[in-house]
This record gives C-alpha cells, sequence and structure tokens, in this order.
C-alpha cells in the first residue's frame, strides 16, 4: 500500500505529532526532552520549519509548525534521526524508537488551528501530569503564559491571535487563556486524532463555511454530492457521536416527511443523517451502515438518494443547508 502524499508546500500549517513504538517511552529523562528541543532549535533556525506551539510527552510529541519553503519532511527527518540516535547510543540500544514515519495534517483554517492549540496544550492535563497546562515545562503554554521562552519558539500567530480573540490590544497571559485555555471538547479530540490518523491532504472547508449563508452551505453540499463516489472520504469536520446527536431532533421533528415515490420513498432525516455523516464527519460507507443499521451498499444508495434530493426538493435542501451550518456552528462554538 503506497504511502499518502504529505501536504508540503511553502507556507502550509502542520499538525505533526508521533509516538513510541508500542507506545514505550520516548523521552525517559528531562535531558531526552532537552535534547529533542535543542534539534527543534536548529531546524528553526536553518529556517526549515516555524515552531508555533509543542508539547513533548514521555510517549510521544505534538508540534503546530509552519514550513517556509517546502521543509517539513526534511526537517523532521532530520530532528527524529539525531534525537533516535542520541537515545540509542546513551542508553546502548538499537533499532528504532518510533513508530515509523511522522504524522502530520495540515492546517488551514483559523478556527481549527485554534483548536489545535488547546488540543496540543491539554496533553499534560488530559494525562494528569500536571492539573495546569501551563505548569508543565515541557509544552509551549508554559512559555505563552509567561512571556518570555526559547528565541526559537515563533509567538507572531499566536499572540496576535489570542489579542484578536481576547479583544487586547497587547497580548498578556489572560490573553492567552482566554483564546487557548479552556479544555478542548471530547469530540473535538477525536475529530483531531483521526485527521492526523488519516493524514489526508484535503482542503479544510470549517473557515469558509461557519456563519456562511444557507445559499453558499447548499453549493457546498451539491458539490461535495457530486464527488461522492465511494471510494474517498473527505476532511473530518465534526464529530460522529456528536453529529448524530445534534441529529436526534430530526426524527421527532419530521417523523412521517419522506422524499421518493412508491416504493422508493425514504425518510428525509434518514437522508440527511447520511450525508452529514459523510460529508461533515468524513465517515466510511462501513462506519455509515453500523451507525445507520444498513449495509454499506445501503448507505451508499441512500446517500446517493440525498444527492437527487439536493436537486429535486427545494425544501429538503433548505433544511438540509440550515442542519449543516448548526452542526458546524455548535460542533465549533466552544
Amino acid at each position: 500500500m503506497g504511502r499518502t502524499p504529505r501536504c508540503d508546500g511553502p507556507g502550509v500549517w502542520h499538525h505533526v505529532m508521533n509516538r513510541g513504538i508500542a507506545r514505550r517511552t520516548a523521552f525517559e529523562t528531562g535531558r531526552d526532552v532537552r535534547f529533542f528541543l535543542s534539534r527543534l532549535a536548529r531546524a528553526a533556525r536553518e529556517g526549515w520549519i516555524e515552531i508555533h506551539a509543542y508539547c513533548v510527552m514521555t510517549t510521544h510529541f505534538h508540534l503546530l509548525v509552519r514550513s517556509p519553503e517546502k521543509g517539513l519532511s526534511l526537517a523532521m527527518c532530520r530532528i527524529l534521526n539525531d534525537y533516535v540516535r542520541w537515545f540509542n547510543r546513551s542508553r546502548r540500544r538499537d533499532g528504532p524508537l518510533f513508530r515509523g514515519r511522522f504524522r502530520s495534517y495540515p492546517v488551514d483554517s483559523l478556527r481549527y488551528r485554534r483548536q489545535v492549540v488547546r488540543y496540543i496544550d491539554s496533553n499534560p492535563g488530559d494525562a494528569r501530569i500536571t492539573t495546569s497546562d501551563g505548569a508543565y515545562p515541557h509544552g509551549s503554554a508554559y512559555h505563552y503564559r509567561r512571556q518570555s521562552g526559547p528565541p526559537w519558539l515563533e509567538r507572531g500567530w499566536i499572540e496576535e491571535a489570542a489579542c484578536s480573540f481576547s479583544r487586547r490590544d497587547k497580548f498578556d497571559v489572560r490573553a492567552y487563556d482566554e483564546c487557548f485555555g479552556s479544555p478542548v471538547d471530547a469530540g473535538m479530540v477525536r475529530v483531531i486524532e483521526k485527521r492526523v490518523e488519516l493524514g489526508l491532504p484535503n482542503t479544510d472547508p470549517v473557515d469558509d463555511l461557519l456563519g456562511a449563508a444557507p445559499p453558499r452551505v447548499l453549493t457546498w453540499m451539491r458539490r461535495k454530492a457530486l464527488l461522492a463516489d465511494g471510494s474517498s472520504i473527505g476532511t473530518p469536520l465534526c464529530d460522529i457521536e456528536d453529529t448524530l446527536s445534534l441529529l436526534a431532533h430530526l426524527l421527532a421533528k419530521y417523523p412521517d416527511w419522506r422524499i421518493g415515490k412508491g416504493r422508493t420513498k425514504r425518510s428525509a432525516p434518514e437522508l440527511l443523517t447520511v450525508a452529514l455523516l459523510r460529508d461533515l464527519c468524513g465517515a466510511t460507507w462501513a462506519e455509515i451502515a453500523l451507525r445507520t443499521n444498513t449495509s454499506e451498499q445501503g448507505a451508499m444508495r441512500t446517500y446517493r438518494k440525498h444527492a437527487r434530493a439536493l436537486e429535486d426538493h427545494p425544501d429538503y435542501a433548505d433544511i438540509a443547508a440550515r442542519e449543516y451550518a448548526k452542526t458546524l456552528d455548535r460542533c465549533y462554538s466552544t
């Protein structure tokens, strides 16, 4: 099976992570972390990557980086190779330390980028290493909350985003906490982890769709329906569990609403459920079949009926656009 192509163009932002092989400890001491950070610092000084946020845990690490000149793959290859060689020499061991090729996902949406920073910052608290994310010394949140830190940590975008979000003229700890300090919703955690696991180089439409008028959302839905050929999935924008929970009201609100003719009539809420799981959650046909108590072929047929309904039934298209927008808004409202 071929590798998924990595989106590594100039100026692209990435959420990067890797984990110790078999979930073993990859950073055993503070000295290990310092050496790893020294490799990050060298990559930043060489101009291969900009490091905007990071967290180094015992078994894994997370980075939010920007690649100014298409340098992500080169930078991470050198960083990890140097670190693994140093780790092995210091312990007289050999063999791999990380589970394989590092994982990365492009972060081209500003709304999603904020969620990624919050996710990176929350790792120590989620692991119960510390009760305060800002108290963990091996993460960028520690430095942002102290308004000082290593020179290789690129602070520009995060400080600007914090000031804009908190409506403050000057960056301080309060601005950072207001923008990035709140806990990440469990559903968003699953979305972030799914994106990194899949590594799909797809465009993220979150910023374009949030707050968009129904006609623009409908245009996007129709374009997605034309592309849904049953083979590839799109960027996960929302969590499956959260989306199903938000859609529960549809069955109660429109219990008798059916679309089609004769025996081919289908429940409109069922069509919309399948479509939302596919378009917003990036669910596979197998996942959709499991969640909707049907077969994979049945899920595909239902989605095709949804696509036709968007064109043939204006009332269905209008409600579908509003439900898409409402679900997205709720997923990114925190």
